[in-house]
């Protein structure tokens, strides 16, 4: 699907397969939660957070891209839970921001609200820290806007490069985040970003049903990196 624009529409399908590809990988995503507290449950409260999310989004019926993109910021802020369901929330608030008044959106109009997403993800936390799902979320956003720029035709392929470059930042959580690197994890918030961004970048390219057998593959801390499938 290497669509010029997306709508609404798009835009929900997009990350409601993204919510059901992080739904696969939930108990993994609690096992390597150590940071801040390790209490194993940032899989279970990010899916729940998107859960809400998503359920406001499919009882909007509108098109328009900023109408779903304001749903689903409401829906995460109203069943937000824990620390990386907050920080999901303001994700997708900036991600609203970034979409204000777009009935539809272009590659560059998403590299935006990553963008704006990643500005109210870190103006949310009162002492940011790097090697979390912040930093997946920056530098997602960053490759998002090169690529937007290099490739302004082209949603899903702004979309693959920053699902890749959060998977790379996943990786090199561990290099900035000493506590995560005595673990031998990389971090867990960061992880389900990347696992929701994959699920959205799969429903672009078309392969919605291919998903159903398939269960995410994740980065881990002390194995090379494989490439995209």
């Amino acid at each position: 699907m290497g669509a010029k624009l997306a709508d609404g529409k798009i835009l929900r399908k997009m990350f409601a397969l993204g919510t059901t590809w992080l739904e696969k990988c939930v108990p993994e995503i609690n096992a390597i939660n150590v940071f801040p507290v390790p209490d194993g449950d940032t899989g279970t409260n990010m899916l729940l957070t998107m859960h809400s999310a998503m359920q406001e989004a499919k009882q909007n019926t509108d098109s328009d891209a900023s109408s779903v993109a304001k749903s689903m910021a409401y829906g995460a802020l109203m069943g937000a839970r824990g620390n990386s369901g907050v920080i999901l929330s303001q994700f997708l608030r900036g991600l609203a921001k970034g979409l204000e008044d777009k009935k539809s959106f272009n590659s560059q109009d998403f590299a935006k609200a990553l963008a704006e997403a990643s500005q109210a993800a870190y103006e949310g936390i009162m002492h940011p820290v790097e090697g979390t799902i912040l930093t997946v979320l920056k530098d997602a956003a960053n490759a998002a806007d090169i690529a937007a720029k290099t490739d302004s035709e082209n949603l899903l392929s702004v979309v693959e490069t920053a699902t890749e470059a959060a998977r790379d930042s996943v990786a090199r959580t561990p290099d900035l985040l000493p506590v995560l690197r005595e673990a031998g994890v990389v971090d867990a918030g960061g992880q389900g970003l990347y696992v929701l961004l994959d699920g959205a970048r799969h429903f672009l390219k078309g392969e919605a049903d291919k998903m159903k057998g398939r269960k995410p593959q994740l980065v881990s801390a002390n194995l090379p990196l494989a490439s995209m499938a």
